[in-house]
């Protein structure tokens, strides 16, 4: 059975006896080659082939692994490798819409101009690499509606070839999922507003909001329906979402109702589909068999987070499993490896066949390495 046999052998409900092991080193991997500074050129998750320049970059990677690509990794410790695939498709205007981004130093502004206007949003680069957001497109009342009018003349292109060469190269290796992006209410939260102005505008003039989700969901199912098509099986759709950002009751009756209908567009498809959960969601346990995913992503438990590993498994309905992680922050503190593994045997027993252990969310760029690699054997993978 290959990486993504038994990956999706989990989905399939088969229950396989041993849980497969899929650690994201992305950003370990990618911190380690990138000079301290500089912008990171892959985020969390993503594919990085294997003639990529960035192999060749010094780093500080240690002695064993200098020589070592991220696939190699995988390769390497029979790993299996799981990636978002965010490039499927492109985005075209027109109406007179148009996206202007401008670079400059630490700086990074995207302008939509439309017939009614321009809004802009602003992202700093911080000392990490990262891309940190400081100014959201919508600052007024009237920059919403300047907002929809994008909505109303963005399209959609597939390229699904992307999908097809991620596919080739991970053989058996692993899977990807189909990126979506977010909910409407996902979208304002984190990509348009901010949250302290949906907060306000919820409580003093919810009607605009709700009117904008509408418009802006018709163009999400718009996207669906291509994911519907796309060459590979498993398509998340992710707020990102944790009970201090976007409150259960919100997620229940904002975000839930969205996922409704996509998951229900993609199973018609074949599809299975997963969410990003790797917060404190605790709040969001009474409300998981509502939202029809297949598959919850990123999931990391106390110390780093609000629940156990048995409280999720006892939350989760019947046909759903779990990306469930041994918290990162304790591959950065020290401990007994003996401790990381009685925390990967506390996983697998509680999930039991319907769960993938990781590395809760990701291994950071100061994570042990080592630590990780005896996970993996002591979950039954290894050189």
């Amino acid at each position: 059975m290959t990486h993504r046999d038994h990956f999706f052998s989990i989905l399939e409900g088969k229950r396989p006896k041993r849980m497969p092991f899929f650690p994201d080193i992305t950003d370990w991997y990618v911190a380690n080659r990138v000079p301290p500074g500089q912008a990171r050129p892959y985020g969390p998750g993503d594919f990085i082939p294997d003639d990529d320049p960035i192999h060749k970059l010094p780093g500080t990677l240690p002695d064993a692994y200098r020589d070592f690509t991220l696939f190699d990794f995988y390769r390497h410790f029979n790993w299996g490798f799981h990636v978002h695939i965010s490039n499927w498709f492109e985005r075209t205007y027109d109406g007179g819409v148009r996206l202007d981004v401008r670079e400059q130093g630490d700086r990074k502004a995207f302008t939509y101009h439309t017939p009614r206007g321009s809004i802009t949003r602003v992202d700093r680069l911080a000392s990490d690499g990262s891309w940190s957001r400081q100014e959201f497109f919508v600052k007024t009342p009237d920059d919403l509606k300047t907002m929809q009018v994008v909505v109303e003349h963005t399209h959609f292109v597939p390229r699904f070839e992307r999908v097809d060469a991620i596919r080739d190269a991970l053989g058996g290796w692993g899977q990807g999922d189909i990126v979506l992006s977010r909910s409407p209410f996902g979208k304002l939260v984190h990509e348009y507003m901010g949250f302290e102005n949906v907060i306000y505008a919820l409580f003093d003039n919810p009607d605009p909001l709700l009117a904008y989700m509408d418009v802006q969901e018709r163009l999400d199912l718009e996207l669906v329906a291509l994911a519907a098509q796309a060459p590979e099986r498993l398509v998340i759709l992710s707020d990102h979402a944790d009970e201090t950002l976007i409150a259960p009751r919100y997620w229940k009756d904002y975000c839930a109702p969205h996922y409704r209908k996509v998951c229900a567009m993609l199973h018609g498809a074949g599809k299975f589909v997963s969410t990003h959960l790797d917060g404190n969601f605790k709040g969001f346990f009474p409300y998981l068999h509502v939202s029809g995913f297949d598959l919850l992503d990123g999931c990391t438990p106390a110390p780093m987070f609000n629940y156990t590993v048995e409280e999720l498994a006892a939350a989760m309905p019947p046909g759903m499993s779990a990306f469930c992680g041994v918290p990162a922050t304790l591959f950065c503190q020290g401990l007994p490896t003996d401790d990381i593994l009685a925390f990967g045997d506390r996983i697998r027993k509680a999930l039991r066949g319907r769960g993938v252990l990781n590395v809760g969310d990701i291994l950071p760029p100061n994570g042990d390495i080592e630590q990780v690699i005896a996970l993996g054997r002591h979950a039954g993978c290894g050189a």
